[in-house]
């Protein structure tokens, strides 16, 4: 018989607290990670509600299904890992755009005196 989840925010609480450990030992690894059960709360992404999301080191479950919190916990674990591998080339294209508006925005400058001076209105000339 399958076991049966109190749906206690708590007992929730506990249970995907107990799950993340396990995950953690079965990998050895997202040891500073946490997990917050939020039932009530609605958090939607390009007009999606959102199951589940990682925020940093916190899992975040929006589901108010125990059984599906487990099931989302994994998923955003998941989730965690392969952002550990994608966060540096993020990291280098955020720098990237960074330095191009540098750049634009110092060429622009150039470009707005060249313009005043070319519009200057003289009036003894």
């Amino acid at each position: 018989m399958p076991r049966r989840f109190e749906t206690s925010s708590r007992s929730c609480q506990k249970l995907l607290e107990r799950e993340l450990h396990l995950l953690q030992l079965k990998t050895g690894i997202g040891h500073e990670l946490n997990v917050k059960w939020l039932p009530n709360q609605i958090e939607c992404n390009n007009n999606k509600r959102l199951a589940e999301e990682v925020k940093g080191d916190t899992i975040l479950i929006y589901s108010s299904s125990p059984t599906k919190a487990i099931e989302l916990l994994r998923h955003g674990f998941l989730e965690w890992l392969m952002n550990r591998h994608t966060k540096p080339y993020r990291q280098l294209i955020n720098k990237l755009i960074e330095l191009f508006e540098d750049l634009q925005y110092e060429n622009k400058e150039k470009t707005i005196q060249i313009l005043e001076k070319m519009i200057q209105f003289d009036p003894v000339g």
